[in-house]
């Protein structure tokens, strides 16, 4: 239809084939092989021009409108590819504002005012391959293999716990020793009842007085001299310099929580999706986040 259309607009074989990139040949096979399917047929032909047939003029009027939507979606396609624009689903974990997200989208967003953003905040598995989202992030490693990811940040994890409970219950030697005390547990981060404080090194840890899926409280459990938790070091770094928190077998725990970005393959040649992507690796690369930035994140933590 699309060869129909341009032999009509056109006037000649040879102008359409010109202008489809086609050989004149071909555009010819294509106009009989659309005549031998609808039994008709739609042009007649001379050496020099081309005119429609009664069947032609009706067959023109229908497809004329076919190929200019065809041409409307390949420009608005193309758009889509050059400039962002339009609407982005974002799916990101419940504790999102760790990572300065609440900061960041709104940066992005009026560096890219053609874009509408709509974010999801869920700890479950986003489907990104069913087009409810366009990017997601996620907390460890990536979970599918058709799924594009970026990396963005490694978190360095910390074993904490107040001096008033050390003094009453004792500061561990060892990893062995930890299961002598009472484990705070923050469930995003780690499962329930172990620790993998280091590629080599899981521990079985007791379950202590609480367990949450809020760093917030997991902190503040451990401030309140209920037990030893397990979390990301900016978000107890001030605590540490300030003496309310110490650091427990910090030559054993070397284990960090990385950060990725997911997405479908092929999403990132579209405009918006690459924006956003090299945007926020921008942003999440350029080092670990100050003692005031932890303290804005933990302000608003879940």
């Amino acid at each position: 239809m699309m060869s129909f259309a341009e032999v009509v607009r056109a006037g000649s074989f040879s102008s359409a084939a010109a202008t489809l990139g086609y050989s004149k040949a071909a555009v010819s096979r294509q106009i009989s092989r659309l005549e031998a399917s609808v039994g008709m047929k739609l042009l007649e032909r001379n050496t020099r021009t081309v005119s429609l047939t009664p069947a032609g003029r009706e067959m023109y009027a229908r497809c004329a409108r076919i190929v200019e939507e065809v041409n409307e979606v390949n420009r608005v396609m193309t758009g889509m590819q050059q400039r962002p624009r339009g609407e982005l689903k974002v799916n990101a974990p419940v504790v999102s504002s760790l990572f300065d997200l609440t900061k960041i989208i709104p940066r992005f967003l009026k560096a890219y005012t053609d874009i509408r953003l709509f974010l999801n905040l869920s700890d479950s598995r986003a489907d990104l391959l069913k087009g409810r989202f366009d990017v997601a992030f996620w907390i460890g490693a990536p979970y599918d293999s058709n799924l594009d990811s970026m990396l963005l940040r490694e978190y360095p994890m910390v074993l904490v716990a107040s001096p008033a409970y050390l003094e009453d219950r004792g500061r561990p030697s060892s990893a062995h020793d930890l299961k002598e005390h009472a484990c705070i547990f923050e469930t995003h981060l780690s499962q329930l009842g172990e620790w993998r404080l280091s590629a080599d090194v899981t521990v079985q840890v007791n379950r202590g007085p609480l367990a949450s899926n809020s760093v917030r409280m997991a902190r503040e459990a451990s401030l309140e001299n209920l037990g030893v938790s397990y979390l990301p070091r900016f978000l107890v770094s001030d605590d540490i310099e300030r003496g309310r928190l110490e650091v427990l077998l910090p030559d054993i725990v070397t284990e960090t929580i990385p950060l990725y970005l997911m997405f479908p393959k092929g999403n990132y040649s579209m405009a918006k999706v690459r924006a956003f992507v090299d945007f926020l690796t921008a942003e999440l690369r350029d080092g670990a986040p100050d003692a005031a930035a932890a303290g804005m994140a933990l302000a608003s933590a879940y």
